[in-house]
C-alpha cells in the first residue's frame, strides 16, 4: 500500500489512544469532547469499560480522524469526514466485527451506520438525536430560583454518586454502573444546587481538554422538578468555569424541549447535531 494511503491504526491502551489524538483534540476540542473525556477516564482506571478501542485514521503518518468504542455503548465517530467513517465501516464488517451501534456527530455517524447495513444488513434505528451547544458569554440566570449554589464536597459522595447512577439510568440506552464521582468532586467539578439544607440539583464538568469542559450529569429528582433548580446548578456550574478560564459545553437530547428552552435561556447556543443509531438483525 503507498504511504500516502489512509491507514486505520487500533489499540486498546487509553494512554496510547490518548497520544495519538492529542493534536487533534487541540485543534477542535468540542467535537472531540466525549473521545477526550472517556479516554482521560480510562487512562485513570483502566476497568471503567471491558474491551475498550480506539481507531485513528492516518494520511502521511498524520492522524486526521478519531474513532472510539467503548462496550456496550454505540462505536463513537469522534472526528472524520463521511469516507473516512464509510471506511472504517468498512473494514470493520469485512473483518466479521459486531457493533451495537454507532454515535457521533449526524454527518459522519449516519455515514458509518448507512454503510454497516449495506455491508451486514444489518436495520438501522435513530434511537436519539441530541444538539451540541457551546457558551460564549459568561451565563445569566433570567428567573429567580430558591436556594444557592455550592461545590459538591467529599461528604456528598454518597449522594453525588446515587444521583449519577440515576442519570445514568434515565439517558442511557443500556444502563451500565456509573462510575464514582470521587475525581471529579476532589477537583471541585461537582455542583450542587441547596434548598433550604438540602441538595435539590446537580452537576459535573468533565476535566479540561484544549480549553474546554463538558457540562453533563445534570439530575434533579423527580420531586423536586419543576423550581428551576437545575437552571441554577448549571448557570452557577457553567459561570464558575469560566471564570476559571475555561470554555463550557454541553448536549441535550432535542427531544426534550424544556432543556433545550432552559439552556439556550441561559446563553448556550446550539453549534451542531449528533446523533444515536442502534444496529439490529
Amino acid at each position: 500500500m503507498p504511504p500516502s494511503s489512509p491507514t486505520f491504526a487500533v489499540t486498546s491502551e487509553a494512554a496510547e489512544a490518548k497520544a495519538w489524538f492529542e493534536d487533534l483534540i487541540a485543534a477542535d476540542p468540542m467535537t472531540l469532547s466525549v473521545v477526550a473525556s472517556v479516554t482521560d477516564s480510562l487512562v485513570a482506571d483502566p476497568t471503567r469499560y471491558e474491551n475498550p478501542r480506539w481507531w485513528a485514521m492516518r494520511v502521511h503518518g498524520e492522524v486526521v480522524a478519531a474513532f472510539m468504542h467503548t462496550p456496550p455503548h454505540p462505536l463513537h465517530v469522534g472526528l472524520a469526514t463521511t469516507g473516512q467513517a464509510r471506511q472504517l465501516a468498512a473494514e470493520l464488517a469485512g473483518a466479521g466485527g459486531v457493533l451495537p451501534g454507532a454515535s457521533g456527530v449526524r454527518a459522519p455517524a449516519e455515514a458509518f451506520a448507512q454503510e454497516w447495513a449495506t455491508r451486514t444488513g444489518a436495520r438501522l434505528e435513530t434511537v436519539m438525536e441530541v444538539g451540541a451547544f457551546d457558551l460564549p458569554e459568561r451565563p445569566v440566570l433570567p428567573w429567580v430560583v430558591p436556594g444557592h449554589y455550592r461545590v459538591a464536597s467529599v461528604s456528598d459522595l454518597p449522594l453525588v454518586d446515587r444521583w449519577a447512577q440515576d442519570f445514568s439510568d434515565a439517558v442511557e440506552r443500556h444502563p451500565t454502573p456509573a462510575p464514582t464521582l470521587e475525581p471529579a468532586v476532589g477537583a471541585g467539578r461537582v455542583g450542587l444546587w441547596v434548598d433550604g439544607d438540602r441538595p435539590v440539583s446537580m452537576a459535573y464538568c468533565s476535566v479540561v481538554n484544549g480549553g474546554v469542559t463538558r457540562v453533563s450529569g445534570v439530575w434533579t429528582p423527580p420531586g423536586h422538578r419543576g423550581r428551576g433548580y437545575a437552571s441554577g446548578v448549571v448557570a452557577a456550574l457553567s459561570a464558575e468555569r469560566m471564570d476559571a478560564g475555561e470554555r463550557c459545553m454541553l448536549y441535550t437530547d432535542l427531544a426534550n424541549p424544556t432543556s433545550n428552552k432552559i439552556y439556550q435561556a441561559l446563553g448556550y447556543r446550539r453549534i451542531g447535531d449528533n446523533v444515536s443509531i442502534a444496529f439490529s438483525g
